[in-house]
C-alpha cells in the first residue's frame, strides 16, 4: 500500500504530464527516511548515501529516482525535495510534537491525567512546515529544476521539545526518575504532567538525522527564519485557541 501511493502514485502522475502537459512543474515531497541508518549526527545533504531501513523510506527513495529519470530522459520540470520533519499548528495529533502541545494545553486548562510518552531521548530534525512551504515554492520557482535538502539543521529532543512547550504554556516542568520510569512533573504544583509509558517504546526508533541545507541556501537563496520555540509557541497558541473556542477534538 505504501509503495501504491507513494511510489507508483508518483510515477503515474509524472506520465500524465509528460503524456499531456509536458510543460507542467512538478514538486515531489522526498523525505529525510531515504537516509535510513546513515551515520549519526552526521549533517545529511544531497550526496549523502541513501539507505533507506523501512517501507516508507523505500517507497520515497523510489520515487525521487523515477522524478530523476522522468526529467533527464523526458525533460520534465520535476524536482525532489528531501524534506526533515516539519511541524505547525496543523499537525495532526499523533505525532509526538502536536500530542505534546494539545495535552499541556489540556492539562492547563482543565484538572486531567496525566498523559503518556514514548521515549523523551529520541531526536529529531525538526523545521517550521511555513519555512518549507516556502522552500517549495523556490523550488518551483527556478528557472531549472533541482533536487535539494530541507531541513533546519538543529537536532530536538523530545525532552526538549516538551521542555519548551511546557515554559510556554505556564508549566514548569522537572524529569524526575530513571530510564523508562521518567516522569515529567510540574515543579510549583508538584501535578504530574507526563510519565514515560513501555507502550510507546519503539523496539527500532530511528537514529537522528540532521539535515544539511547549504545547497538551497547557495542556489535559491533559501533559509530557514523559524526557530524550534518559535514552532511551539505557533503550535501552543493554536491549541489554545482551539480550546477557547470548543475545538477540543481536534
Amino acid at each position: 500500500h505504501t509503495m501504491e501511493i507513494n511510489s507508483d502514485g508518483v510515477v503515474n502522475i509524472l506520465d500524465a504530464a509528460k503524456l499531456v502537459c509536458p510543460n507542467a512543474k512538478l514538486f515531489f515531497a522526498s523525505s529525510s527516511e531515504i537516509f535510513g541508518s546513515s551515520k549519526k549526527n552526521e549533517a545529511l545533504n544531497e550526496n549523502s548515501e541513501r539507505s533507506p531501513c523501512n517501507p516508507y523510506g523505500v517507497s520515497k527513495l523510489s520515487a525521487e529516482n523515477f522524478v530523476r529519470l522522468y526529467r533527464e530522459k523526458y525533460g520534465l520540470f520535476a524536482c525532489s525535495g528531501i524534506l526533515f520533519s516539519h511541524e505547525g499548528p496543523l499537525r495532526s495529533r499523533h505525532f509526538v510534537t502536536r500530542k505534546i502541545t494539545f495535552n499541556l494545553v489540556r492539562l492547563k486548562s482543565d484538572n486531567e491525567k496525566y498523559f503518556e510518552l514514548g521515549s523523551v531521548n529520541s531526536a529529531r530534525d525538526w523545521g517550521s512546515s511555513i519555512d518549507y512551504a516556502r522552500a517549495m515554492h523556490s523550488m518551483i520557482k527556478a528557472d531549472s529544476p533541482k533536487d535539494f535538502v530541507i531541513s533546519s539543521g538543529q537536532l530536538t529532543s523530545v525532552r526538549q521539545f516538551f521542555d519548551i512547550s511546557a515554559k510556554e504554556i505556564g508549566f514548569d516542568p522537572v524529569l524526575e526518575g530513571s530510564k523508562n520510569n521518567e516522569v515529567f512533573i510540574d515543579k510549583p504544583s508538584g501535578r504530574i504532567l507526563a510519565k514515560v509509558s513501555p507502550k510507546y517504546l519503539r523496539a527500532f526508533d530511528t537514529i537522528p538525522l540532521l539535515g544539511n541545507s547549504n545547497l538551497i541556501k547557495e542556489n535559491l537563496g533559501w533559509f530557514p527564519t523559524q526557530g524550534i520555540n518559535d514552532i511551539v509557541k505557533s503550535m501552543v497558541e493554536a491549541d489554545i485557541l482551539r480550546r477557547k473556542r470548543g475545538m477540543i477534538d481536534i
